[in-house]
């Protein structure tokens, strides 16, 4: 590799442990917090508030789709831009960009503003509730106007290989919206009010990492006078790419629960949701490791060193490879009690038991075949061909979901998702990167193997002797789980230490 190559590679490994680490502790604080805000919102909101302000931040889940890409195109050229050291034609691209948002972000505010009395009778708010929902409703969509160009900054960082920063603001975020809210809903505080700290606090990464950007980059302009259409326009080909394999990977995250409500019944939605939550919990564990892959793949693209990406490509799969397959093999063999932990599902009827499985293969498949792949070769110029293999993933989920719904029921729904992962994965994605990085077969899975072997057998014997030995009853709880767990960590981390120790050379 390059002298180059080692240098970026030297900061993905640095940037590594902190990224992950603060993604974990933030995913953890989130799935708490949330937890224990979730139930104290129910039991303080009336119904009516409760609804109304579920109804809200769940349009602000698909604000994601506002982005049209652009937030992607930004974290990847600010990655090759500042490896070439082109700032000025950076400033020019952010520049369009934010003031693109903020031109979205009035447009969006004026036109929630001219529904608002529609939408508040729309819901049956009563009457006397008038007042204080539609002050909520302002509130809300101010923020949400406001956010939506400061969001460009987090992603500034992502293309900085600061990716840890983000996460470190958001987990502070996150503790400070529980606090104000926990204390608000106590003291009685009226709906507007806690709307506001709500937004305040979700808004305060963005404001936190505007701080950071500007700070790492003195040279940065966001004048209006730098807007130049053009400096995106070269940029719309990614965007849309990066836009459409978004809503292609959202379409078949959600397209399943449709599928089975009109083909079998909303109530046997039920199912497949008790199943899908530990594939849920296991691709939420695999993608913190993957997330600072793209800024360090734009970098090595931008300077053509393909040996390098070729080494950082093969780093990352092999370390997912390493720490997503005991994940894997443990959910699946303690998939009874797991469910039963984060359901409260007891007994965990047959059907649920295996839909849990198929779609946990799938997550693992997946992780396996795409997670390192997608990351490295967006950012080598491949965003149409991964659209093409997105497309017809998602046609193929959702065409055989339908099919096998009618003769397997909710299983045939988990079935249409795992078949078509599985084989895209292993029969395009993978062959696809290995063509386009010039890696040889042989190369590709001696990486794997190499240091991992050893660990992993240790792993699969302890889990054999545990489950066969000291079974887990379904209501195992945490406690029974995390001491068998424990067991079979400690061979594999003592015999798998050298690859772990590798990520961290500089």
């Amino acid at each position: 590799m390059t002298a180059f190559a080692y240098e970026v590679m030297a900061e993905w490994r640095k940037r590594f442990w902190s990224t992950t680490a603060s993604g974990y502790i933030g995913v953890i604080t989130r799935m708490l917090l949330g937890l224990v805000l979730f139930r104290f919102m129910f039991q303080n909101f009336s119904a009516a508030e409760f609804g109304f302000w579920a109804l809200l931040w769940s349009l602000f889940g698909y604000g994601i789709l506002l982005d049209f890409g652009f937030g992607f195109t930004a974290q990847k050229e600010v990655a090759t831009k500042t490896a070439t050291g082109d700032m000025a034609g950076l400033n020019r691209l952010l520049a369009t960009i934010f003031w693109t948002f903020v031109a979205m972000a009035i447009l969006l505010l004026t036109v929630f503003l001219l529904i608002q009395q529609p939408f508040l009778s729309s819901m049956a708010v009563p009457v006397e509730k008038l007042d204080e929902f539609g002050a909520a409703y302002l509130v809300f969509f101010v923020g949400l106007a406001v956010m939506l160009p400061l969001g460009l900054f987090p992603e500034i960082l992502r293309g900085l290989q600061r990716i840890d920063i983000a996460n470190w603001v958001g987990t502070a975020a996150t503790v400070l919206n529980f606090g104000f809210l926990y204390v608000g809903l106590r003291a009685g505080w009226s709906l507007p009010w806690l709307m506001a700290v709500s937004v305040v606090t979700t808004a305060l990464p963005n404001l936190v990492a505007a701080a950071f950007v500007f700070r790492k980059l003195p040279s940065l302009s966001l004048s209006p006078r730098g807007f130049d259409w053009s400096a995106v326009r070269s940029q719309m080909g990614f965007s849309v790419a990066a836009y459409l394999i978004t809503f292609s990977n959202m379409l078949m995250g959600k397209s399943d629960q449709l599928v089975i409500s009109l083909t079998i019944g909303v109530a046997m939605v039920v199912i497949y949701q008790a199943g899908f939550k530990a594939s849920e919990m296991l691709s939420l564990f695999s993608t913190q490791l993957q997330q600072a892959l793209s800024p360090a793949a734009a970098s090595l693209h931008a300077q053509g060193d393909v040996s390098g990406l070729r080494g950082l490509l093969l780093a990352s799969s092999r370390l997912t490879f390493f720490l997503v397959t005991p994940c894997y093999l443990l959910a699946a063999a303690y998939l009874e009690p797991l469910i039963e932990l984060l359901t409260g599902t007891n007994p965990v009827p047959r059907e649920t038991f295996w839909v849990g499985q198929a779609l946990l293969f799938a997550t693992y498949s997946s992780q396996l075949t795409s997670g390192s792949s997608k990351r490295v070769l967006m950012m080598c110029g491949e965003e149409g061909k991964l659209l093409k293999i997105s497309l017809v993933d998602a046609a193929a989920n959702l065409i055989l979901s339908i099919v096998l719904a009618y003769r397997f029921g909710v299983l045939g729904v988990a079935l249409g998702t795992m078949i078509p992962t599985t084989l895209v994965g292993w029969l395009w994605i993978v062959p696809f990167s290995v063509k386009r990085l010039g890696i040889r077969w042989k190369e590709f899975f001696l990486i794997h193997t190499r240091g991992t072997i050893i660990p992993l057998g240790a792993f699969c014997l302890v889990l054999a002797a545990l489950v066969f030995g000291a079974p887990a009853p379904v209501d195992a709880g945490l406690v029974g789980l995390g001491w068998r767990a424990g067991i079979c960590f400690l061979p594999f981390l003592a015999l798998g230490h050298g690859v772990l120790r590798a990520m961290s050379r500089k």
